[in-house]
C-alpha cells in the first residue's frame, strides 16, 4: 500500500462555505478511518455504527443491552429478545463519511443467534497538494487533478450467539453452582465473530485491500439489588498471534485494539424493579467506562446516559461520549435522541457532537422491528385478561407462544394446535362460578419453559334478565352464589313480587352459606299461621325468628304468603346485615320524620344500600320486586363479603 505523506484529500461537494476549515475536517476523517496505518491500529467501525438509541445515550449500554443493539456493545444482551428482531441504522460523520448498519436476531432453545453488518465509506473525494510557493506555517491546498479521486469503505460482518446460563443450568459444572447461587441462572453471555472488508483507491494507491478477523466476548447479569444490572465486554479480544489483525495485499498488518468496557444500569423509574414507582414513567442511568487493554497508558473514558419514557410511545435520551483527543487530553461529546414506538415498531434519532468537529451537525437513524416492552412480551401465552366475568358458557381462549422453544401447548393438560405463527384457539367450556385454566408451554423435549392461568368468573343468568337490565349483574352475583334461586322454567322474573316467606328463606341461605347448610330441625318460632313443621318455609321463618331478623305482627301471626312490602323487607334485609338505625334526615319526601321505618332507612342509606332510589320517592307500602330485594342484599356488608370471596380465585366460595 503507498501513499503521499504531503496529501490531503478534496470534497467537491463542500467547496462552498469555510473551504479551508472544512477541508482540514475531512483530512481529519479520512486519517483516522484510513490514515491509522501510521499507527498500525486497524479502525472498528462497530466504534460509531451502534445504532441511534445507543449513540443517543452517550454510547453507554454494556450494563442494559436489552434489545438488538446489544451486537455493537456488549453481545451478551443478545440472549435477553425472546423472539426475532431486525434493525438497522444510517447516518453521516461530518456530512461526509456514511455509516450503515443491519442487524438480524433469531432465538432458539440452543441459544439466540444474530447476523449483523457494519459499514463506513466515502467516495469522490480528490487528491490536493500544497501549492509552490505557500507559506509552510499556513499552507494552501490546491487540487491535484494528476491523481484519481479516492474512495475508501471498511466493512464489517458480524456472526454472533448469545444464551442465558439458565438454558445450560442443568451441566454437571453448572448444577452445584446455580443452586449455591441463584443469580447465576440470570447471567448472559454472548460472542460476536467479526471478519473485516477494508478497500482504499485513488491517489496512486495500490493493493489497497485488505480482511481480517476479530472477536468480541460479553457477559451481563443482575445484581441482589433488582433495580441495578450490570455488564462487561472485550472488543477485539484475539491478540495479533491469534489472527486478530487486518492484513494489506501488500503484507502490511494492522491490529485492533483491544478495549475493555464495563457497565452499569440504574432503574431509577419503573413499572418494576425499580428504585421508584411513578406511572406510566421510566428512566434509566447509564454509566460506561473503557479501558484500552493494548495501549494501557491511555487514561480510561466514560459515556453516561439517561432514557427517559414518558410513555410507551416516546423515549427521550441524552448522553456523553467521551472521546481520546490526545494522551492527555479527553473532550466530552454531548449527545441527544429521541425514540418512537408504535406496535412492534419503534424509530430512533440521534445527534452527536464531536469535538474535532465544531459546528458541523451529526445525525443518526435508526428503524427497528420486534421491538416490544418487556412487560408486554412477557404475556406470551393468553392474550385475553387475568380475571373476566361472563355468562357465556363457553368462550374461546387463544394467545401466542412467543418464546421460541415452546413447541406444546396444552390448557388443563389437553393439548391445542399451534399455528405456523405459534399461535393458538380452543374454545373451552365454562362451569357457573369460578374457573382456571392453566396455560402451558413445553419444549420439544417435554421440559415446561412457561406457564399462565387464566381466571375466568361464570355468573349465572336468566332468561328474562336482559345483560342491559338494571339489576342483572347483582342478579347474576346473588344467583351464582345460590342465595336466591330461579323458576323451574329457568326463568327469574325480576319484576315478581316477593312473600314473606321466600325473603326469609333468601336471608336464612345467605346467612348459613347455602340451602344445604340450614339445618332441619330447628326449635317452632310459634307462629300461630304456621301450623306445621312440614310446610316449606318453616326452618327458614324458625331460623329467621331466632335471629331477629323476623318479629312476626301483634296477633302472633307470621302471614308467609303475603307480598312484603318495601319498607318491610328493607328492615328484614337491614337486620341481616346488622344495620345500625340512624337519625332520619329526610332523605326520602315522602317518608315523615315519625314513621315507623324512618330510622332503618336512613341507616340504610348510610350503607348505600338505597341508591337504586336516589332522586326517587321511597314508597314505603309499594310491594317489593324480586329485583329490588336481590339490589339491596347486594349492597349489605355480609354479602358483599361473600362476593369479594367469589371474585378471589384464590380461595373457595
Amino acid at each position: 500500500m503507498t501513499d503521499s505523506a504531503n496529501t490531503c484529500y478534496y470534497f467537491p461537494s463542500i467547496v462552498s462555505g469555510q473551504i479551508m476549515k472544512k477541508i482540514s475536517l475531512v483530512c481529519l476523517v479520512v486519517l483516522l478511518a484510513a490514515g491509522a496505518v501510521l499507527a498500525q491500529a486497524a479502525p472498528d467501525p462497530i466504534r460509531l455504527a451502534t445504532g441511534a438509541r445507543i449513540l443517543g445515550m452517550g454510547k453507554a449500554f454494556a450494563g442494559l443491552s436489552d434489545d438488538i443493539s446489544s451486537f455493537f456493545i456488549n453481545p451478551a444482551g443478545l440472549a435477553n429478545p425472546l423472539r426475532w428482531q431486525v434493525t438497522s441504522m444510517s447516518g453521516k460523520l461530518l456530512e461526509e463519511f456514511n455509516y450503515l448498519s443491519f442487524s438480524g436476531l433469531y432465538p432458539t432453545e440452543l441459544g439466540n443467534f444474530g447476523l449483523a453488518y457494519a459499514g463506513s465509506s466515502i467516495g469522490g473525494a480528490f487528491a490536493t497538494t500544497i501549492e509552490a510557493g505557500s507559506d509552510p506555517d499556513d499552507p494552501i491546498y490546491v487540487i491535484d487533478y494528476s491523481q484519481d479521486p479516492m474512495s475508501y469503505y471498511n466493512n464489517l460482518l458480524l456472526l454472533s450467539y448469545a444464551l442465558k446460563l439458565e438454558q445450560i443450568s442443568e451441566f454437571p459444572l453448572l448444577s452445584d453452582a446455580t443452586k449455591r447461587f441463584p443469580l447465576l441462572k440470570d447471567i448472559n453471555v454472548g460472542a460476536n465473530l467479526k471478519f473485516f472488508s477494508v478497500n482504499l483507491t485513488g491517489d496512486g494507491i495500490t493493493q489497497g485491500n485488505a480482511s481480517g478477523n476479530e472477536l468480541d466476548l460479553g457477559i451481563q447479569g443482575p445484581t441482589s439489588y433488582p433495580w441495578l444490572t450490570w455488564g462487561a465486554t472485550i472488543q477485539n479480544a484475539l491478540t495479533t498471534a491469534m489472527g486478530g489483525k487486518l492484513v494489506y495485499q501488500s503484507g502490511w498488518e494492522e491490529h485492533y485494539p483491544a478495549l475493555l468496557k464495563v457497565g452499569l444500569a440504574t432503574n431509577i423509574i419503573g413499572r418494576k424493579n425499580a428504585l421508584y414507582g411513578f406511572e406510566p414513567h421510566t428512566l434509566k442511568f447509564l454509566i460506561d467506562l473503557d479501558y484500552e487493554l493494548s495501549r494501557s497508558t491511555l487514561p480510561p473514558i466514560y459515556h453516561l446516559g439517561l432514557e427517559w419514557e414518558p410513555m410507551e410511545l416516546v423515549a427521550i435520551r441524552v448522553g456523553i461520549d467521551q472521546e481520546m483527543v490526545t494522551a492527555s487530553n479527553i473532550a466530552n461529546n454531548l449527545t441527544t435522541g429521541v425514540g418512537l414506538t408504535s406496535g412492534d415498531f419503534r424509530f430512533d434519532y440521534a445527534y452527536h457532537q464531536f469535538y474535532g468537529a465544531p459546528g458541523v451537525d451529526n445525525h443518526f437513524f435508526s428503524l427497528s422491528y420486534g421491538i416490544s416492552p418487556a412487560e408486554r412480551v412477557k404475556d406470551h401465552l393468553i392474550s385475553a385478561p387475568d380475571k373476566l366475568t361472563t355468562t357465556l358458557a363457553a368462550v374461546d381462549v387463544e394467545g401466542a407462544a412467543v418464546d421460541p422453544r415452546i413447541t406444546d401447548v396444552r390448557i388443563n393438560k389437553i393439548k391445542v394446535a399451534l399455528s405456523a405463527r405459534a399461535e393458538f384457539k380452543t374454545q373451552t367450556s365454562l362451569n357457573v362460578g369460578k374457573n382456571v385454566f392453566v396455560v402451558e408451554g413445553y419444549d420439544n423435549k417435554g421440559k415446561l419453559i412457561e406457564a399462565d392461568k387464566l381466571r375466568m368468573l361464570r355468573l349465572i343468568n336468566y332468561p328474562d334478565v336482559p345483560s342491559d337490565y338494571w339489576a342483572a349483574e347483582q342478579i347474576g352475583y346473588i344467583g351464582t352464589l345460590g342465595i336466591i334461586k330461579g323458576y323451574p322454567d329457568g326463568s327469574f322474573k325480576p319484576k315478581g313480587n316477593i312473600t314473606r316467606a321466600e325473603l326469609s328463606a333468601l336471608l336464612i341461605r345467605t346467612q348459613v352459606g347455602g340451602d344445604d347448610k340450614v339445618p332441619s330441625d330447628v326449635e317452632s318460632s310459634g307462629f300461630k299461621d304456621i301450623p306445621s313443621s312440614h310446610f316449606w318455609a318453616a326452618k327458614y321463618i324458625d331460623l329467621a325468628a331466632k335471629s331477629k331478623i323476623v318479629t312476626g305482627y301483634p296477633d302472633g301471626t307470621f302471614r308467609p304468603s303475603a307480598n312484603i312490602t318495601r319498607a318491610e323487607g328493607l328492615t328484614m334485609i337491614a337486620r341481616f346485615g346488622q344495620v345500625e338505625k340512624a337519625t332520619y334526615s329526610g332523605e326520602f319526601t315522602d317518608i315523615p320524620f315519625e314513621h315507623w321505618a324512618a330510622p332503618i332507612i336512613a341507616g340504610a342509606n348510610n350503607e348505600g344500600m338505597l341508591v337504586y332510589l336516589k332522586g326517587e320517592l321511597f314508597e314505603p307500602n309499594r310491594l317489593l320486586t324480586r329485583a329490588e330485594a336481590v339490589e339491596m342484599l347486594y349492597r349489605s356488608q355480609p354479602v358483599m363479603e361473600l362476593i369479594g370471596g367469589l371474585a378471589n380465585f384464590e380461595s373457595g366460595y
